[in-house]
């Protein structure tokens, strides 16, 4: 018997790509058997889901106020819960280069706002014009990897 997990993926987005990269996050899932609902930060008014990802663009060398914000007023809602978090960035495009720069900048901020319950973070490419549809595989990938963790520490 399969274990039906209810999931919610939270993120905010400026121009788009988070939207998009959310939307491949689900279709992921959606191969895996799971189902996910999206929604925006500002559209969350239940917490009754065994998991959640949580992302946020990076703008200003930043994650949106708006997700930490959603992440510091929410925390309490987290508590007992898996959670992972990704970004969306052009740092990606450098490389291994940025890594350091990328994981206390971009990640920690939101990280510490869920640290007892993270399970696993991510980086994905995000782009200013066209959708970086080679970024696809990553993000079913790391989606796919999550839930296998996600399993592992409910076993």
């Amino acid at each position: 018997m399969r274990e039906k997990l209810k999931v919610c993926i939270i993120y905010d987005t400026k121009r788009g790509s988070t939207e998009r990269i959310v939307e491949w996050m689900k279709e992921g899932l959606m191969g895996a058997g799971i189902s996910a609902d999206l929604k925006k930060v500002d559209r969350v008014d239940n917490f009754d889901y065994d998991f959640f990802i949580i992302g946020s663009p990076i703008y200003w060398e930043k994650p949106l106020k708006s997700v930490v914000n959603f992440l510091s007023e929410n925390k309490d809602k987290f508590k007992g819960k898996k959670v992972a978090i990704f970004v969306v960035c052009l740092a990606k495009l450098f490389g291994h280069f940025t890594e350091r720069h990328v994981k206390n900048h971009y990640l920690k901020p939101l990280e510490e706002k869920v640290s007892g319950s993270l399970i696993k973070s991510g980086v994905f490419k995000g782009w200013l014009k066209k959708p970086s549809y080679s970024e696809k595989k990553n993000v079913i990938k790391w989606i796919r990897e999550v839930v296998q963790e996600r399993k592992r520490l409910s076993q």
